[in-house]
């Protein structure tokens, strides 16, 4: 349950309780009606005071209750009447809520870790988040809770018993960074990686790196910053950072001088695994990671790092990254069974950044079908690269051909450009420029032992898609 109570709350935020009739202790607090959980309390907006295009909550009372809130926050007074059920009354909604989430930051004096990149943001957050709680209590939003007010949301949510809260920061255009890190005020900063991703709304790499170097704005004195230093930006991060202050850099990859690094790694095709040897801090570790992607040896050394800091132990952190379960976002393998057949499905549905292309098709590369069974693959276009975009979809052709995939389908603009650089035109079973355009098609296509890789941008909605394959009968988690 919160640190906070309906009693403190009040105090904090200047407002009154109606229809309250004894003390509440709240699991949390949230904003977004269809999220909410029991014994939430939950936010409403209203666009004079959220923005324009925030819907008004305040006239939805009835749901928010019915989606299991123990009390709502409101502005209007007004509708006191018309519901019989905890009422807290504020002038301004919005700053009620920041009002919380600063008390909570300014007064509950625990390390807070604040986690931005390109990619890796939501699975480093995960990882650290299950290492640790082997060992403490940790608070962070698990989703991919990453702009102003969810994070605010989050922070006003701490536990009461948390000794630990992770954050993440989405950083996709300027000032943003320096806003979320004067609403963390972190002790530990993680930049994950600095790609090409969402590079049209910064304009360009020297705009990126300084809009995501800005995450130690407010890092608090004798702070530190895990930054990658296998990144091919690396340095121009690292320039930058000293640019705005002298923070203490601290780094993970494979050079001899990272605080963090690999010394051995090898991935066992038949149990889906990483073995890895690694030193932190001095500190050798032999430990196993059940995740696919090229990418996940140097990354699991992010949260081991973050630990040693922390103050606990690194080697039962190491020796738990077995027990670790990939999310959604992060990729995942199944098998899924219908009543007349049985096919395995690698589903990146909820993420489209180039590097994660590259590791997922050469992940997909070494998976083999039921003889006699095909490899298929559905491809959406990647979005936010800016001028490289034709390129980046262009060079996706070589990928798939190196993974032997028997048929694909593309969808969205620039994932047509892929028919034109594969060699093995006749792969190409058709291309939509949105999903449903191909769903019916494919959905048929899919055979008793065949396997399915899936990739896109959110935007491209492939989530969806991939939903209708999981309706399809009992899905059984593999990776």
């Amino acid at each position: 349950m919160m640190f906070l109570n309906s009693e403190l709350i009040s105090k904090i935020t200047d407002g009154k309780w109606f229809h309250l009739d004894k003390d509440i202790k709240f699991h949390g607090i949230r904003v977004n009606i269809k999220r909410l959980q029991k014994n939430d309390l939950c936010f409403t907006t209203t666009p004079e005071q959220w923005g324009k295009k925030i819907i008004n909550s305040e006239l939805a009372l009835n749901k928010i209750f019915d989606n299991g809130a123990s009390a709502a926050v409101i502005s209007d007074e007004k509708l006191v009447g018309t519901i019989d059920k905890p009422l807290l009354v504020v002038k301004d909604s919005k700053k009620a809520l920041q009002k919380i989430a600063f008390y909570v930051r300014d007064n509950v004096k625990i390390p807070r870790i604040l986690v931005t990149g390109t990619e890796g943001k939501t699975g480093y957050k995960n990882q650290l988040y299950t290492l640790l709680s082997y060992q403490t209590k940790v608070h962070a939003k698990l989703d991919s809770s990453n702009l102003n007010v969810p994070i605010m949301c989050s922070m006003a949510s701490l536990d009461e018993d948390a000794t630990v809260e992770i954050v993440e920061a989405s950083i996709a255009g300027p000032n943003v960074g320096v806003t979320r890190s004067n609403l963390v005020k972190p002790n530990i900063c993680v930049i994950t990686q600095i790609g090409l991703a969402h590079i049209t709304t910064h304009g360009s790499i020297e705009n990126m790196i300084y809009n995501k170097a800005s995450v130690i704005d407010a890092l608090e004195e004798d702070g530190i910053c895990i930054v990658n230093a296998d990144s091919e930006n690396y340095d121009a991060v690292r320039e930058e950072i000293y640019k705005r202050k002298y923070v203490d850099i601290k780094t993970f990859g494979s050079g001899e001088k990272c605080n963090a690094r690999v010394l051995e790694s090898n991935f066992n095709e038949n149990k889906l695994l990483w073995n890895i040897k690694a030193t932190i801090e001095g500190i050798e570790v032999e430990y196993q990671v059940p995740l696919l992607g090229d990418y996940v040896p140097v990354a699991s050394l992010i949260p081991l790092l973050t630990i040693h800091y922390l103050g606990y132990d690194v080697k039962k952190a190491a020796a738990d990254f077995i027990h670790f379960k990939s999310m959604d976002t992060m990729g995942g393998l199944s098998e899924i069974t219908t009543k007349d057949k049985k096919f395995k499905f690698f589903d990146h549905s909820h993420r489209g950044s180039m590097l994660g292309y590259t590791s997922a098709l050469k992940d997909f590369a070494f998976m083999k079908p039921q003889a006699g069974a095909k490899k298929i693959a559905v491809i959406g276009h990647m979005m936010n690269i800016g001028k490289i975009s034709k390129q980046a979809h262009d060079d996706l052709a070589a990928l798939i051909e190196d993974a032997k995939v028997d048929r694909v389908y593309t969808v969205g603009k620039f994932a047509k450009r892929i028919y034109d650089k594969l060699e093995n035109k006749a792969i190409l079973v058709k291309h939509g420029n949105k999903y449903q355009d191909i769903e019916e098609q494919f959905l048929a296509d899919i055979e008793d032992g065949d396997i399915i890789f899936m990739k896109g941008n959110h935007r491209i909605w492939l989530k969806e898609l991939a939903a209708k394959i999981y309706d399809m009968g009992e899905r059984d988690a593999i990776r």
